[in-house]
Formats: C-alpha cells, sequence, structure tokens
C-alpha cells in the first residue's frame, strides 16, 4: 500500500506542477522513472497514478464551483496541496487480480507475487451475487482488510422496448421534509433534526472536555450520525422508486451552488442544519436506483420554485410563510413545499429540456431532420 501510494503521490505532482489533468501526458512523464525504483508491477503502477489524477479532477471541479460564486468571481483561488497517506485503498482490476466468486476469494498482485485472499459476503449484499463483478479497492480500516467491489447489471432489455409511461414527477427536497413528490407524497425530517440536534449537544459536551477519552466518543458518535443519515436517505430514495413506474421521468432541483447563492445567519440551528444538509447524497442514491428501473433523472433551475404559484404562475416573496403557501394573487392554498414539487415539475416543459429532446431523437435517427418546438410562454 505504501508504494501504491507513492504513485498516487507522484501523478498527483506532476499534473500539480504541469498544470495537467491528462492521463496520457501524467503516465509519459513519471511511468517509466516510477518503473525502475518501484516494485510494483505495471498496472498497479497505472492505477495508483489514476488515483492521484482523479484528485487532481476533483479538486478541478471544486474550484470551478467556487469560481461561479459571485463573492470569488473574480479572485484567484489557489488549489491545496494534498499529501497522500501511506495506506491508502487499492484499486483492483481484471489485469492484476482475478474474482473467483464461488470459491469466495480474489488473487491479487503484490511487490513480489500474487497472493489469495478469501472474503465473506455479508447476508444483506447476498443479492447483489448475480450481477457482474467489474472490479475492488483492498481497503484497510481499524487494523482489518475489506474489499470493495463494484458491480454492474444491465437494463433488462425488455424495459428499454416499453415507451415513456408518460409520468413525470417533481421533488422538492428540504430539511423540514427531506423529500416531498408531486404525487403528494411526503418525507419527514423530523427524526433526522432530531438526531442531529442530539449529536450537536453531545459533541459540544466532548469538545470542552477535550480528554482522550473524549476524543475517542466524539470519532464514535461522527460515525454514528453518518450512517444514521445515510441509511435515511437509502429509505427514501428507495421508496420514492419503488411507487414510480418504469420508463418514468424525476425532476429534481439543481442545488449544486445552494451554498453560496444562499444567506443564513451565523451560529443558528437554522445555518448549521443547512450545512450539513446531504442533499447531493440523496441525489446519488436516487441516481443509482432510477438506472435499475430506466427511469430519467432531470435537473432544473431553482430560482422561485418556493415563491412560485403553481395555479397562475405569480411569483411574489410573501406567498409563502412557512409551511404554508398562499398566493396573493389567486388566493390559492396549498403546503409550500407540495407547491414547489408542482412547480419543479413543470420547470421539464421548458424550451431548453423540449430542445435536449429534439436533440436525442436526431441522433437516435441517425441524423435525420426532426422538427423542433417553439413553445410560447
Amino acid at each position: 500500500m505504501q508504494e501504491y501510494s507513492k504513485a498516487a503521490q507522484m501523478g498527483y505532482n506532476y499534473g500539480l506542477s504541469n498544470k495537467t489533468f491528462s492521463r496520457i501526458k501524467i503516465h509519459h512523464g513519471i511511468y517509466k522513472d516510477f518503473r525502475k525504483q518501484s516494485p510494483l508491477n505495471s498496472q498497479l503502477v497505472i492505477n495508483g497514478k489514476n488515483k492521484g489524477v482523479d484528485v487532481l479532477l476533483s479538486q478541478k471541479k471544486r474550484i470551478m464551483r467556487k469560481q461561479t460564486s459571485k463573492k470569488k468571481k473574480n479572485n484567484i483561488i489557489k488549489r491545496p496541496q494534498v499529501k497522500f497517506s501511506s495506506i491508502i485503498p487499492i484499486r483492483y482490476d481484471y489485469r492484476c487480480s482475478t474474482i473467483h466468486l464461488e470459491q469466495r476469494y480474489v488473487s491479487i498482485a503484490t511487490i513480489s507475487k500474487r497472493v489469495n485472499l478469501t472474503f465473506e459476503i455479508p447476508k444483506y449484499y447476498s443479492k447483489f451475487i448475480d450481477w457482474k463483478f467489474k472490479s475492488f479497492e483492498l481497503v484497510y480500516i481499524d487494523k482489518r482488510f475489506f474489499i470493495h467491489f463494484v458491480v454492474e447489471k444491465p437494463v433488462p432489455p425488455e424495459f428499454l422496448k416499453l415507451p415513456h409511461s408518460g409520468m413525470f414527477i417533481g421533488i422538492d427536497r428540504g430539511m423540514r421534509h427531506l423529500a416531498v413528490s408531486s404525487q403528494n407524497q411526503f418525507y419527514s425530517g423530523s427524526r433526522l433534526r432530531a438526531s442531529k440536534d442530539k449529536y450537536f449537544r453531545l459533541k459540544r459536551s466532548l469538545q470542552k472536555k477535550g480528554t482522550r477519552s473524549a476524543k475517542s466518543k466524539l470519532k464514535i458518535s461522527s460515525g454514528r450520525e453518518k450512517r444514521f443519515q445515510k441509511d435515511m436517505n437509502h429509505c427514501i430514495t428507495k421508496d420514492i422508486i419503488s411507487k414510480i413506474p418504469v420508463n418514468s421521468t424525476i425532476i429534481l432541483e439543481d442545488l449544486s451552488y445552494i451554498r453560496k447563492t444562499t444567506k443564513r445567519r451565523r451560529k443558528t440551528r437554522s445555518s448549521r442544519e443547512f450545512h450539513s444538509w446531504a442533499f447531493y447524497q440523496f441525489h446519488m442514491f436516487l441516481d443509482y436506483k432510477a438506472v435499475e428501473k430506466n427511469i430519467e433523472v432531470v435537473y432544473v433551475d431553482p430560482a422561485y420554485t418556493s415563491q412560485e404559484c403553481s395555479s397562475c404562475g405569480y411569483i411574489l416573496k410573501s406567498n409563502r410563510d412557512g409551511s404554508n403557501f398562499l398566493c396573493k394573487k389567486c388566493n390559492f392554498s396549498l403546503n409550500a413545499d407540495l407547491n414547489a414539487s408542482y412547480n419543479i415539475k413543470s420547470r421539464i416543459f421548458d424550451d431548453n429540456y423540449l430542445v435536449q429532446l429534439a436533440r436525442r431523437a436526431i441522433r437516435m435517427m441517425g441524423g435525420a431532420s426532426v422538427i423542433i418546438p417553439n413553445v410560447a410562454s
């Protein structure tokens, strides 16, 4: 693992110093020199180098997001220097490992010779046995080794042949309600908020003590909080997908820059909840669960979805008062989150999305001419 970490560090350092994100350029820049001094085989050197490049690309994405912020648009954002731990997960693919699923062992390349490692699959994950095992990572956690498999399952061909179900579902995400769908489904966030309050008070008291025992308990409590939030997002996204027919469309708000564009009073419960809100994790879980039923997930502009009346389209900030929505123009009244989900759903039918559909149809028809509709507002 130490040699693999060195390969990742060298790939990262070369890309950073030469201002390149190209895997090929970084490969030509470090491969020969590193192979001479390292006992790793060629594929593990390449995989280690690619891990360093992945970190560079991740940094690039974060910097691009920050540059879109109004406050930092004219400022120069420095890329932080990353120093890899001496023990990092090793990525194995078919070139440097062999998976023997029935016998429950993997054969992996090391710095000397191949080694066979046996493994056990927990009962919960036995449902993935019939999936295709692609690659895996060897991870060292708390003095134990774990294997994280990457599995793949194609979308059933009968789903692809079916036409679109005609169902479009808008989903509004929040903190009081983690999700509200335009199908009138509400997923409360009260349990999660109570859990976050509990762990916040616990962390605050442990941080004041500052003892070794307190720090140990702080680490344990942090893991429990994250696992509880992850489980909530898994359960909600699973339930949402189970209630939607095959070949449908889900519409979500694009919340990529919400932490930059939304202002909150500092050191308040609202601010604390907002900055610990796992909306990205939610949409990641929803994305991969939707693929199995060939459900499309589309992201739309979130501007004014909570202020716009879903009945007449009138936009006013005072239309919304907490969890209640009352249009000042047409007196339409509804739960504020449900009203927002209706607005999110309706935004899929704007000009941009229809143009995307038309372009997709052109590609599917091999470049044949397709009439692009002009939608009047």
